[in-house]
């Protein structure tokens, strides 16, 4: 097939649904072979169901592209260097490396268990580092792009703490990686998506949004109402938005994070430093209590998680 992508060679996890199939199938239409990797298991971990996988191979194979399955779990350190061997033995060479494979278990923190937070942290992040490790040999020969899924979770979540710290430790990791890999050509960004009908929308998740909006009377996910530009957010979106960042378009975009939602595509803010204040002489707990430093480094009195004042 041809395409912007023909003779490239792209690897996306959790490839078999929702977000990661309609990037498989993008990548495949643009004329890059595709390993689809996807375990098959549950939006919460567990289970495996290789048929996932390759029903997505056999959509991209249908229509003319290059594609193979691969069912490792990349949790585990070597999942992640499987996912990347099938790139080189089938394809012989790695251009493109899409993290995309993700769980959930949404609980109050006060509900949630040691294993609740250990499977979400590593799939959602160690599997990140597992496929990164595995695959810079590769993408350091010839250059390439590698895009990490964050999420608005990130920016807080009620019910969501696991999960939303594995996809904002994303992020960190996204942009020292950036800073690692760029002197050889390779860029590494983040997306923080929003897809209604993705695979990982049950109706867990649907609770922590509705207690947040109707009991808190707050937004459900960050200190403000996110966008979707006035078109309901599609996988189809979010993937065109991976590919983008993987072609040569996007070549000066390194070490960024995006968000987008449907018809809302935005860059994230950088982290700054505001609000500063100097104490020449170190501060202390007396010279932060007084009042007008207090003042000054107070910028909302309205607690945003309650709604209180």
């Amino acid at each position: 097939m041809a395409g912007r992508f023909a003779g490239k060679v792209a690897v996306v996890t959790g490839a078999g649904r929702g977000i990661g199939r309609a990037t498989a199938l993008l990548f495949a239409a643009e004329g890059a072979s595709v390993v689809v990797n996807d375990l098959g298991g549950g939006p919460q971990g567990g289970g495996a169901d290789g048929s996932i996988a390759q029903q997505v191979v056999d959509e991209i194979l249908a229509a003319g592209g290059s594609a193979v399955a691969e069912t490792s779990s990349v949790a585990a350190m070597e999942g992640g260097q499987a996912v990347v061997d099938a790139a080189i033995d089938h394809f012989g060479r790695l251009d493109f490396l899409v993290n995309n494979a993700g769980i959930i278990r949404p609980k109050r923190i006060m509900d949630m268990t040691e294993a609740d937070w250990d499977m979400v942290l590593s799939v959602n992040l160690k599997g990140y580092f597992a496929t990164v490790r595995a695959a810079a040999e590769h993408l350091v020969k010839q250059g390439g792009a590698i895009v990490n899924f964050s999420s608005p979770s990130g920016f807080g979540h009620y019910g969501m703490a696991n999960y939303a710290a594995a996809k904002e430790g994303v992020v960190g990791f996204t942009r020292s990686i950036a800073r690692e890999l760029g002197e050889f050509g390779v860029r590494s960004n983040a997306i923080r998506p929003i897809a209604g009908n993705s695979a990982m929308a049950i109706p867990e998740v649907y609770e922590t949004i509705s207690y947040s909006v109707e009991k808190l009377q707050i937004p459900f996910i960050s200190n403000q109402w996110l966008s979707d530009g006035g078109t309901p957010g599609l996988p189809e979106h979010v993937a065109a938005v991976v590919a983008w960042l993987c072609s040569e378009q996007a070549a000066p975009i390194n070490g960024r994070e995006l968000y987008i939602h449907g018809g809302q595509l935005s860059f994230v803010q950088e982290p700054e430093l505001i609000r500063t204040r100097c104490n020449p002489e170190g501060w202390t707990l007396e010279s932060l209590s007084d009042a007008g430093t207090s003042a000054a480094l107070t910028y909302d009195q309205r607690d945003r998680y309650t709604g209180r004042t």
